[in-house]
């Protein structure tokens, strides 16, 4: 069973999973580059990483680096847990130092497994390395404190995970087994079309922009943003995606508006109430919030939509306002089926075969 774990992201979720981790006995090394030594440096200093909220006690890393070839060398299991738009940046960072026999699994996925093989087909890469993404993220979190995370829902180790390729998955959830029991997704594609956020975040976030701006680091979306108008655009486009999973013959999973539900009927779901309380943010519209879900799982389910001859009205409307917001084009420069290396003429079918 794998043992030696290196977590790379210093915000919150990889502080959450390397005190995690740590506690649950893996040797765990904690990395990031020098934008994050002061977040690392508080580790050090504390000596562990405290967990509050749904999760509680301790987890002390076995090593704290900025050094990526320090981080990656004795790795079994590499969990990069960074924004989408750090991607690039990571799989350059730690190209020139993996190995053969190392699994990288990207959490949450947003189709990062291109990036890093793309990158590491540029940089000329031969170690036999898997790309693994996982659906959603490992757990929602917050820093509370230096060297502190808050976790807002119990510990849930389980979830649904694709390899790029597809054939690499059976192997890499075998080789998982004790750490984490992920399930497999058909394919990559599967992950990110049912992607929670982008459900919860773009229109919600969208249309909050006034209070966003007004209230900075005093926002907070599950206490704010879910009126009744709003909930009304989030089911929109919820059940335009569910058309388009369909016709690319992916499976549904779940209730992806399941946790607004919860937060609109706080009384009966007394479980929530942390995170209900501490998962505050967005403090910009300049967040991931949009940036993440709306380059990736926006852009790409609105591309696999237009691919099949759909629409998708009300997503492809607060994409396009997204963008206007924020100065991007979330739509065309996002993670789309062409971005991604699929030629316009390819159909769906195809497009699977090369997954």
């Amino acid at each position: 069973m794998i043992q030696n774990i290196t977590v790379i992201g210093a915000g919150s979720t990889g502080h959450a999973v390397a005190a995690i981790m740590s506690q649950r006995g893996f040797q765990v090394t904690f990395h990031d580059d020098a934008r994050f030594q002061k977040e690392l440096d508080a580790v050090k200093e504390m000596g562990f990483i405290q967990l509050r909220g749904k999760v509680h006690g301790t987890g002390t890393p076995a090593k704290i680096t900025l050094d990526p070839g320090e981080a990656v060398e004795h790795a079994e299991a590499i969990f990069i847990h960074v924004p989408s738009d750090r991607h690039e940046e990571i799989a350059r960072r730690i190209a020139p130092y993996v190995r053969d026999g190392q699994h990288i699994l990207i959490i949450p996925g947003n189709l990062g497994s291109f990036i890093f093989r793309d990158v590491f087909k540029e940089m000329g890469v031969t170690a036999k390395v898997t790309l693994t993404e996982k659906e959603g993220n490992f757990c929602p979190c917050r820093l509370s404190a230096p060297a502190e995370v808050t976790v807002g829902m119990p510990l849930n180790l389980k979830g649904k995970a694709a390899s790029l390729p597809a054939s690499d998955t059976e192997k890499v959830l075998k080789a998982l087994e004790g750490v984490v029991e992920y399930t497999a997704n058909e394919n990559v594609f599967e992950g990110v079309v049912n992607a929670g956020n982008v459900i919860n975040h773009i229109a919600s976030t969208v249309l909050s922009t006034p209070e966003i701006d007004r209230k900075g680091n005093q926002f907070s979306l599950f206490k704010y943003a879910f009126t009744p108008s709003v909930v009304r655009c989030i089911r929109k486009i919820s059940e335009e995606r569910k058309q388009v999973i369909e016709a690319m013959g992916l499976t549904v999973h779940g209730n992806p508006t399941g946790m607004i539900d919860k937060v609109l009927d706080l009384d009966n779901h007394p479980e929530v109430h942390v995170f209900y309380e501490y998962m505050d943010g967005p403090n910009a519209v300049d967040h991931r919030y949009l940036h993440e879900d709306c380059s990736c799982g926006g852009a790409f389910v609105l591309s696999a939509a237009q691919r099949l001859g759909l629409d998708m009205p009300v997503l492809r409307s607060f994409l396009g306002v997204a963008g206007a917001i924020n100065d991007r084009d979330y739509i065309n420069g996002g993670r789309t089926l062409g971005n991604l290396g699929f030629a316009e003429d390819m159909g769906m079918e195809d497009i699977y075969k090369e997954l």
